[in-house]
């Protein structure tokens, strides 16, 4: 274990280095041996990642070194276990981000004969990072934060690729519990990171690594009901357009929402009767960003809708039924 520890100590002062001027030092050979490492990481996490006893031992070892590496290197971003399954990643996007980084470098990079990467993968995490760093906000069009774009997007390949060989669903599992762990204190990095991945490109593969996400979001508790309270209702909805099976979840999120509510007679309107931070106005708003994002979405919704008011018993009068109230209020 002391050899281990040592060894990750070593990967952890490497791509701190690729954070600063003296990676202008590299050249084509250090960086694929830099890469070589990485991977070595990465099978250190993939090996590990269910052993308490290991685990535990590790994640001390990174402790450690993290904060041995800040105070000599303020800038460097420290390293969590969870992190080590990305380990190539992180060497790439450190490289991609670095101006000290040499050309010799960054050219081996974009080879495809050498690179540990597809040159498609390289041109998006590029793109993402230009736009990381040129964007004043750091937000994208899509409401996220761009460095959670680019974690989302890169736990869904992660996952993608967990999960093209049989067997590995629990291996996957830990992933996402890892991630959840590493999170602790940011909920809502935690939420955007997952609404990044649910919105990845759907082939085959991402598909699977979407529906992976959503599961483990249901499997604990709150979990799904917090991503779809702490995200925006244009977000919701376009994850919704691109995933049959969030748009479902994501219905029954506000079925539940509706149930908190209730008709006091004396103010004429539907108050709250929980903690949820849910008011009529939100629910209906959720609605009504669902209703304005074109078909099929559109026609899907107002059925649900017209459906959970004729299960409620049709009522056409105000305050009997929250869903006659919704669809009132939103004129269907």
């Amino acid at each position: 274990m002391e050899a281990v520890l040592r060894q990750l100590t070593n990967v952890l002062e490497l791509l701190a280095v690729s954070q600063t001027d003296l990676v202008r030092e590299w050249d084509r050979h250090t960086a694929l041996r830099a890469f070589q490492w990485a991977e070595y990481c990465e099978q250190l996490h993939s090996r590990f990642q269910c052993n308490p006893a290991v685990r535990s031992a590790l994640e001390a070892g990174l402790s450690d070194t993290n904060q041995r590496l800040q105070q000599a290197l303020p800038a460097c971003s420290p390293v969590m276990f969870s992190e080590l399954a990305q380990c190539q990643h992180m060497l790439l996007i450190h490289l991609l981000r670095n101006p000290s980084a040499p050309n010799s470098v960054i050219r081996m990079l974009f080879a495809a004969q050498e690179s540990p990467f597809d040159q498609n993968s390289l041109i998006r995490c590029k793109a993402a990072f230009n736009l990381l760093c040129r964007t004043p906000d750091r937000a994208t069009s899509a409401g996220l934060q761009a460095e959670a774009v680019v974690r989302g997007t890169l736990l869904g390949q992660l996952l993608s690729s967990v999960l093209s060989r049989s067997g590995n669903d629990a291996h996957a599992r830990a992933l996402l519990d890892s991630v959840l762990h590493d999170s602790a204190g940011k909920p809502d990095s935690l939420h955007e990171v997952m609404a990044a991945a649910l919105l990845s490109p759907g082939d085959g593969t991402s598909s699977a690594a979407q529906r992976c996400v959503l599961a483990w979001l249901q499997e604990h508790e709150g979990c799904l009901r917090k991503l779809c309270t702490s995200l925006s209702p244009g977000l919701c909805t376009g994850i919704s357009r691109q995933s049959s099976e969030f748009k479902r979840a994501y219905w029954g999120v506000l079925k539940q929402w509706a149930s908190c509510l209730e008709f006091d007679v004396l103010e004429s309107l539907w108050v709250p009767t929980s903690d949820e931070p849910v008011t009529f106005i939100i629910l209906t708003d959720r609605f009504k960003d669902l209703l304005n994002s074109g078909p099929p979405l559109k026609e899907e919704t107002e059925t649900e809708l017209k459906t959970l008011k004729r299960e409620a018993g049709d009522f056409n009068v105000k305050g009997v039924c929250i869903w006659s109230d919704v669809i009132i209020h939103l004129k269907l």
